[in-house]
């Protein structure tokens, strides 16, 4: 498997369809998995999730967001903490822009990339993403 090529495609890959992405390119079940969503302070969340094929991580993410910036739906459906932002996003008809701050590109196989999601100008997430591909397949991605 070319890890390079989707490390790339995962850089390039829209809001919300990362997920879509690695099932199609890997053909095997791909999960999201929300591991905790806790409160910072009054307004402000953190939230860490995973992305999963055949059960090895292939990325970490840290989602920062304020709760008093965004829709009341957004909010209701990210306290419920059974959806990624993409899906939530995409379910309502949101469109939305990534603004990119950093991509490090460790090797061909890893890269991290931190970026923020706005609406009409407005920072609503702050994601930094830890992207681990050197491993799949095998029985050691925990890098």
């Amino acid at each position: 498997m070319d890890t390079g090529g989707l490390l790339s495609k995962i850089l390039s890959a829209p809001v919300g369809k990362v997920v879509d992405l690695l099932g199609q390119t890997l053909n095997c079940k791909i999960k999201l998995n929300i591991i905790e969503q806790n409160s910072t302070s009054l307004h402000k969340f953190v939230r860490k999730v995973t992305i999963s094929a055949n059960g090895l991580p292939l990325i970490k993410a840290h989602v920062k967001f304020d709760s008093s910036v965004l829709p009341e739906i957004i909010l209701d459906e990210l306290l419920q903490k059974k959806h990624g932002i993409g899906e939530i996003l995409t379910h309502n008809n949101i469109n939305v822009v990534r603004e990119v701050i950093s991509v490090n590109h460790i090797d061909a196989n890893s890269a991290t990339r931190e970026y923020t999601i706005l609406k009409d100008g407005i920072v609503w997430f702050t994601i930094l993403e830890d992207i681990r591909l050197g491993s799949f397949g095998s029985n050691n991605n925990s890098r």
